[in-house]
């Protein structure tokens, strides 16, 4: 029998000696050191290095349950903010952020007060966090303030068409392959598709298909004796959307209730929000949504879920951070069965790094859903960042694997310079594209319309 022998440290460690708890701390057994701290919690010096080593593990939960049994006593108003923002506990993440008083605090205020409905509120503190803001965030709190406005109605702004909103949100794409500028005034020769050609590449609409759009553009010249580049952008208008044609999809959304929107895409793709903006479009439709936080992996999503709910009104299922995502979509489809909702909208996880576990969960939700409503999934909507452009492409046959995907979402493209990426994502894939991100306003997810997003992006 082998006895391994404690060493001075960890014996002072465990009478509850700070300096040696820092020690083990510092040369990484932070398992230990918590498991000491939580012992000796009541003992204050003590109690500050538990709740300090809770934020640096982004323990939020045992942070909070510290700050509500011992008070103000901990961290600093920052970070006791940010642990009641985080567990959700917004009153007084408020009233700490308040404490605080500078720009960042008074921004976090009025998000807070923004995603939780106090519209009102939300435009006192934008507006005092617009006095304090560097220039560099003036133009984004600006933003944020005209929306305010907006939907409360002290200003009136004209509704944008898809194709005004689809232009605003290519900007990026625009800037960096400017499609407008060369086909302005320009001699119809090599030179000429030569450009266009590496234009293509650039917006990231895939080597292999800019070769063949080219190639065809430069046949099709000369056969029609094509001899300015006005004429020839028409065609190649005419040719990109003849690339696209089949690509783009209609939401299906049958008349029984209710109807099962399954959302897959990996983590940071835009699919909660998606999700969210969604549920508020059909809340106006006067439509009952629920919402099921079915990624259990990270606490993150489903407080972000539940904020969208209160934005949109929609109703929410939700359990622990860890529990099993299946049981959460059952309890969810269940209840909107028995309340009488129209609509589920079902987010998931989107680990890839955990590929094979990733497929059995998703395979295994889709088998609860069929179990309550064997119709269902009406639509399996996967969701991709337009800023990884064709990077999402192998994104995508990973979810492909786990289940069939009736439309995709195409998120963030007035955030990306790869909006060409749209017409490599329906040449490979060959699933119908059903709806667009073009910016971060409720409002700013939108069908996909192969007329209005080829126009915009030549225009």
């Amino acid at each position: 029998m082998l006895f391994f022998k404690k060493s001075d440290i960890e014996k002072r460690a465990e009478k509850g000696d700070k300096s040696a708890i820092l020690e083990l701390i510092r040369k990484g057994k932070k398992d230990k050191a918590r498991k000491l701290l939580e012992k000796f919690e009541e003992d204050p010096d003590l109690r500050k290095v538990l709740f300090d080593l809770y934020l640096e593990e982004e323990n939020f939960t045992q942070a909070h349950r510290l700050l509500e049994r011992y008070g103000t006593e901990l961290g600093t108003a920052k970070e006791r903010a940010t642990v009641y923002y985080k567990a959700g506990n917004y009153a007084k993440a408020v009233e700490e952020y308040l404490k605080v008083g500078d720009f960042e605090s008074l921004l976090s205020v009025a998000n807070i007060y923004n995603a939780t409905g106090n519209k009102e509120k939300a435009l006192e503190y934008y507006e005092r966090a617009l006095k304090m803001s560097p220039p560099s965030k003036r133009e984004e709190i600006e933003e944020k303030l005209h929306k305010l406005k907006v939907e409360l109605g002290l200003i009136e702004e004209k509704k944008e068409s898809l194709l005004e909103k689809l232009r605003k949100g290519l900007k990026k794409t625009k800037e960096t392959v400017e499609f407008g500028v060369i086909f302005r005034g320009r001699k119809v020769d090599d030179e000429l598709f030569d450009e266009l050609e590496e234009m293509l590449v650039r917006a990231d609409v895939g080597v292999k298909t800019a070769v063949a759009l080219v190639e065809d553009l430069r046949k099709t010249a000369i056969r029609k004796n094509i001899k300015t580049s006005e004429e020839l952008k028409e065609i190649t208008k005419e040719k990109v959307k003849e690339l696209l044609r089949g690509c783009e999809g209609k939401l299906s959304i049958p008349e029984r209730k209710p109807a099962v929107i399954l959302f897959l895409g990996v983590n940071g793709s835009g699919k909660t929000t998606t999700i969210g903006k969604l549920a508020y479009r059909f809340s106006k439709e006067d439509k009952k949504v629920m919402l099921v936080a079915a990624d259990t992996f990270r606490a993150a999503a489903i407080e972000q879920l539940e904020v969208w709910a209160s934005r949109s009104g929609a109703d929410i299922t939700k359990k622990q951070e860890g529990a099993d995502p299946a049981s959460v979509v059952y309890e969810g489809i269940d209840r909107a069965m028995k309340e009488g909702h129209d609509i589920v909208l079902i987010d998931t996880a989107g680990r890839l790094h955990t590929k094979e576990p990733l497929i059995q969960e998703l395979r295994k939700i889709k088998k609860v859903i069929q179990k309550l409503l064997p119709d269902e999934p009406s639509e399996t909507l996967l969701v991709l960042d337009a800023t990884i452009g064709q990077n999402s492409i192998q994104q995508a046959k990973v979810f492909k694997e786990a289940v069939d995907i009736s439309g995709i979402v195409i998120t963030k493209l007035d955030g990306s310079a790869k909006g060409g990426a749209v017409i490599a994502i329906c040449r490979e894939l060959k699933i119908p594209i059903k709806l667009i991100g073009v910016g971060e306003s409720i409002e700013d997810l939108q069908p996909f319309s192969v007329e209005a997003y080829v126009d915009a992006l030549f225009d």
